[in-house]
This record gives structure tokens, sequence and C-alpha cells, in this order.
């Protein structure tokens, strides 16, 4: 790794910030990307950056900031509405991604934007997510109008009434470009909604297609389940982000 990672705390959330090399001595604004578990996202980004960093070198990347966001209770956090849990392992869900979101939005942005080289523009600031990540990634083009480019990496849209939802539901942001990668694997040996994991993938690439414009979105399958491949997974999301276009 050629740039550096600081650590902040934001009103008691752990925060990650990746710096590209030359940050220090640049005088430009970098665009952002916002990613969801960031304790885990740390993680999969130190397994690729030399790569992306590469990317950056040759200019097929552009230089983003990076920002990790841990959650408190992802389970609570990540989901946009309260729903009852499907095993008896997990908690219910208590639905408080708007005041996630709020947080994301206001909070964390805000001080971002005020204490690194960072533009403001939306066309500059992205988001990243897996799993119930991923869900709230996608929920926030309903609640907001903040982010260019949105990368869903396995989102759990098996989420009760989620697909209602997103058919139904005011587009706050109709302008932005989205990644789907989905397994084509996820759910085999549940006996849950989430068996169904594939075509609840297949059902929201169809109806954003129709409310965004097939231009504006991608899915890409692979043939693993849901925690597999995650590496793999989260590059070609990411780069999905970092490139200009």
């Amino acid at each position: 790794m050629k740039g550096k990672i600081l650590t902040r705390t934001i009103l008691e959330r752990e925060i990650f910030i990746y710096l590209p090399n030359g940050y220090d001595i640049s005088d430009k604004k970098y665009p952002v990307v916002y990613a969801h578990d960031g304790d885990k996202f740390i993680k999969f980004l130190g397994g690729i950056i030399d790569e992306i960093e590469e990317g950056f070198m040759n200019e097929s990347l552009e230089e983003h900031i990076i920002v990790g966001v841990t959650p408190f209770d992802r389970l609570n956090e990540y989901t946009p509405w309260a729903a009852k849990a499907n095993h008896e392992r997990f908690h219910d869900f208590e639905g408080e991604g708007d005041k996630y979101l709020e947080f994301l939005t206001n909070d964390l942005q805000d001080y971002i934007e005020k204490e690194f080289k960072v533009s403001s523009n939306k066309k500059d600031r992205k988001v990243i997510g897996h799993s119930l990540g991923a869900l709230i990634s996608l929920y926030s083009v309903f609640k907001n109008n903040n982010y260019s480019k949105v990368a869903s990496i396995c989102a759990s849209q098996w989420y009760d009434k989620w697909i209602q939802f997103i058919k139904k539901e005011k587009l706050i942001n109709d302008d932005f470009k989205l990644i789907i990668i989905a397994g084509k694997k996820e759910g085999h040996g549940k006996v849950t909604i989430q068996k169904d994991m594939p075509k609840f993938s297949n059902m929201s690439y169809e109806i954003f297609k129709k409310r965004i414009g097939e231009e504006n979105v991608t899915i890409v399958w692979d043939d693993y389940g849901h925690h597999e491949d995650a590496l793999n997974r989260h590059k070609i999301a990411l780069e999905f982000l970092l490139r200009k276009v």
C-alpha cells in the first residue's frame, strides 16, 4: 500500500479513512467512496489495494478517498423498517436505516468534507455495501439524492416488503449508476425466504432498469454463495466506483 489509512471516532463510531499516495502534497479535491461494515471492508481493501493503486498509477481508475464506517448494530442500522428476524439466532430488525443514513449524510459527510480535501459534488460521492450493507445502500436512493454511484454486493433483497417498496416508492435520487453483484448459489441450503435470493436480485435488476434506465444498471452474476468469493466481489464493485465513467 502506497497510500495511508487513518482512524477516527465520530459520535462514538469507529471510522477509517484511506488517503491515496500523494494526498498530503496535492491541492485537488478528491471524490469519496463511503463503505458500510468498515471493520470488514478494511480487510478486503487490504487484499486488493495494490491492484487498486496500480489502477491509480496507470489512470484506469481515479484516485478516491475511501471512508469505512463500522456499525453499532448492523441488523438495526442497515434495515429500512422494522421486521421479524428470520432465524432464532438473530434478534428482530429494528429498522433504523433512516437514522443511520442521516448520520452518513449529515454528521459524517460534514466532517469528511471539512477535514479533508474532498469534493462536495454529488458526482464525486459513491457508496458500497455487502448483504444488509448493500440493502441500505440501495435504500439510500429512496431517501436522499447524495450518491452518483451505488455498488450492491449480494444485497439482502429478501427483506420483508422490499421488492414491493422498490417498485412503487418515489426515487429521491433518480440519477445514479448501479452495479448489482449476485451469486447464483446464494440461499442454497436455506429454508427461509433467503433461499430465493437469486430470484430477488434478478427482480431488483429488472425494476431498477425500468426506473433509472438500462444503461445505468449492471448486474454481475457469479457461481458462488452469499459469503464466498468476497475479495473478488469487492474488487469488481470498487473498480466500478473508481472508474471515471
